[in-house]
C-alpha cells in the first residue's frame, strides 16, 4: 500500500484521525493547508503560474518544500483556520450586501467582490492542476496520508491506495466544533452548513460526483458511534493488511 486518503466532514474529528493514523504507521500527513504553506515557503503563487513558470520546476519546488516540513502537524490545520475562514466569509458577504443595496443582483455582486478580492482566480485551474500533481507525486513516493484536495478522486484508480471517509451526525459535529474552538452553537452550526455546501460544490464542479457516495471509499467510519481513537486503530489495522 502506497497511500491513504482521508475525506472528512467538518467536525467529524477527521483531521485528528488522519494525523494519528500517520503517526501510528510512520507516514507523512499532507492536507490542503500543508500544500498552501509549502507553496508560500517556496515562493509559489498564482502569479508565478500565470507567468508560465515551468510546471516541472514548480512541482519540484513545492515537493521539496513539503518534504522539508514536519511529517505531521502538531495541531490539525483545519481546526486552526476556522476563525480565519469565517472572518473571510463574513467580509465577503458584507461587501456583497452593500453592492446589492446599490442595485446589483446577488450574482453580479458576488462576481465583482471575488474579482476584487481574488484577482488570481482566472488561474485557479492551473493551480488546481499543480495540487493534483503534488498529490500524485507523493502517492507515487508512498508512505503518506493525504487529507482533502480531492485526493480520493485524483487517486481513485490506484489499487495501492486505501480510501477512507470520516462522517458523523450533524449534532455530533456541531458539538465537536464547539468543544474544539470554544465557539457558540450558532457559530458552529453556521460553520457546518457553510463547509458542507462548499465541499459539495467543490466535488460537483471538479469531479462531478457526490463526495459522500460511499462507493468511492474502502472504509466509512461514523464517529457518532465509533470513537476517534478506535477509528485510528481500525484504519491502522486495515492499512497494515491492505493489498
Amino acid at each position: 500500500m502506497k497511500a491513504i486518503t482521508v475525506a472528512r466532514q467538518v467536525g467529524s474529528w477527521g483531521d485528528y484521525i488522519g494525523i494519528n493514523v500517520a503517526k501510528a504507521i510512520g507516514m507523512r500527513y499532507i492536507d490542503r493547508e500543508t500544500i498552501t504553506e509549502a507553496a508560500e515557503r517556496a515562493g509559489i503563487t498564482e502569479s508565478s503560474i500565470e507567468r508560465m513558470e515551468s510546471p516541472a520546476g514548480l512541482l519540484g519546488r513545492l515537493v521539496n518544500a513539503i518534504s522539508g516540513m514536519p511529517t505531521v502537524p502538531s495541531v490539525a490545520s483545519q481546526a486552526m483556520r476556522f476563525s480565519e475562514i469565517h472572518s473571510l466569509v463574513a467580509s465577503i458577504d458584507e461587501r456583497v450586501q452593500a453592492l446589492m443595496q446599490n442595485g446589483f443582483t446577488r450574482a453580479e455582486a458576488g462576481r465583482h467582490v471575488l474579482a476584487m478580492r481574488f484577482p488570481e482566480v482566472r488561474t485557479k485551474y492551473d493551480y488546481a492542476s499543480l495540487i493534483r500533481s503534488v498529490v500524485k507525486e507523493f502517492a507515487d513516493t508512498g508512505n503518506v496520508v493525504l487529507a482533502g484536495s480531492g485526493s480520493q478522486m485524483i487517486l481513485k484508480d490506484r489499487p495501492d491506495v486505501l480510501h477512507v471517509l470520516i462522517v458523523a451526525p450533524v449534532d455530533t459535529r456541531i458539538k465537536a466544533i464547539m468543544e474544539q474552538e470554544g465557539v457558540s452553537r450558532k457559530v458552529s452550526e453556521r460553520r457546518v452548513k457553510e463547509n458542507d455546501e462548499a465541499r459539495a460544490a467543490f466535488f460537483k464542479n471538479n469531479f462531478n460526483v457526490n463526495w459522500l457516495d460511499t462507493s468511492l471509499y474502502d472504509m466509512v467510519i461514523n464517529t457518532g458511534r465509533i470513537s476517534k481513537d478506535l477509528a485510528v486503530e481500525l484504519i491502522v489495522k486495515t492499512a497494515q493488511n491492505f493489498s
